[in-house]
């Protein structure tokens, strides 16, 4: 069993009796729907030209998604969301192999509004850890290739309860969420396109809106995985659930206006049963040209990857005319190939509606 997080879960409770909603940045934002149904979708696809194209096993399309949306209010407190990736072709997974599913629930819950102090979410909902997993449909971000640093040391999704909320202490936006989930993945098709298919874990993030348009994160948890196939001296076989708990550990920090976006996130992992730690950060800025063209750079460092530490780059640019078209060509850099992190081109298209 996982140990208690008896100093996390303070921490994350310690939140002043005095709520307002507060802004999409903040951890696990609530159900915002005005009828019983009302429904979207969001579609992408990734095309690349990988430098060494001899030593990377990489399909011309890295990633090609289809996925549908459905929420809705159940009653004046009560609400729920689903959303259901229809067809899902991905490299970025923990073996950077190619991916491919049919019909995998990325979301599925219901949730129900004490207060905007109190949310309780039961079922299928995307991991609270950092900020991109919550916010990583493609169109809503800024590069076609996602950091490291964002999936490889925890599930995207996970199935349990999560309690959430937001509050203004001091007039400061600050948000919640604490989540626990007994559950493994529930089908091999499902694990295998799990970056890291969590065995049990606990655990939580709090943010706050510090200043204007400046937000930072803490995410602590303590995790079980089930052990990924990667090549190392690991003891332990593919598959196999940790024995126990390892603390995870994150940090990040957001600042946007209206022509500069920044933000950075890190982790860390440490060993465990013959498996190395892991720890990772990136750097990411995204500035505006003109009009709706913006120029992106990102730098990342992550350790390991193929038994290493790796460092990746990525500069390119991104046409944001609104939600509904989202264009973005670049070069991702890397200090070494690999399956997993290819040097090359990216073009990428996205829509959300």
């Amino acid at each position: 069993m996982l140990p208690p997080l008896r100093h996390l879960l303070v921490a994350l409770l310690a939140v002043p009796m005095l709520a307002r909603p507060s802004s999409g940045q903040l951890p696990a934002p609530p159900v915002v729907a005005g009828s019983s149904f009302e429904f979207g979708a969001y579609g992408a696809i990734t095309v690349t030209s990988p430098e060494h194209p001899e030593e990377v096993e990489r399909p011309a399309i890295s990633e090609l998604v289809a996925a549908l949306m459905a929420w809705g209010r159940i009653s004046g407190r009560a609400s729920y969301l689903v959303e259901v990736d229809m067809a899902k072709q991905t490299t970025a997974t923990w073996t950077g192999r190619e991916s491919d599913e049919r019909l995998a629930p990325v979301r599925m819950y219901l949730e129900f509004a004490a207060a905007d102090l109190l949310r309780v979410r039961a079922g299928r909902f995307l991991t609270p850890f950092g900020r991109w997993n919550e916010y990583h449909a493609e169109p809503l971000t800024w590069t076609p290739t996602r950091p490291l640093t964002t999936y490889r040391p925890f599930a995207k999704s996970l199935t349990g309860i999560m309690l959430a909320g937001e509050a203004s202490p001091g007039g400061i936006e600050t948000g919640y969420a604490l989540f626990w989930s007994p559950f493994p993945a529930w089908n091999e098709a499902f694990q295998e396109a799990e970056e890291s298919a969590f065995g049990q874990v606990l655990g939580g993030r709090i943010a706050s809106e510090v200043h204007a348009n400046l937000t930072l994160g803490l995410s602590l948890a303590v995790v079980q995985r089930e052990v990924p196939e990667v090549e190392s001296d690991q003891e332990s076989e593919p598959g196999e659930v940790e024995d126990h708990g390892r603390p995870l550990v994150g940090a990040d920090i957001a600042w946007s206006g209206a022509n500069l976006d920044l933000s950075a996130e890190s982790s860390f992992l440490p060993t465990g049963r013959g498996l190395p730690r892991e720890a990772g950060i990136y750097l990411q800025g995204a500035f505006r040209l003109w009009s709706q063209v913006w120029a992106v750079g990102r730098a990342e460092y992550y350790e390991p990857v193929d038994g290493r530490p790796v460092r990746t780059g990525y500069a390119g640019l991104t046409i944001r005319e609104s939600r509904h078209f989202v264009v973005k060509l670049g070069r991702q850099f890397s200090r070494h190939p690999s399956e997993k992190l290819p040097g090359g081109w990216f073009l990428s298209l996205s829509s959300l509606f």
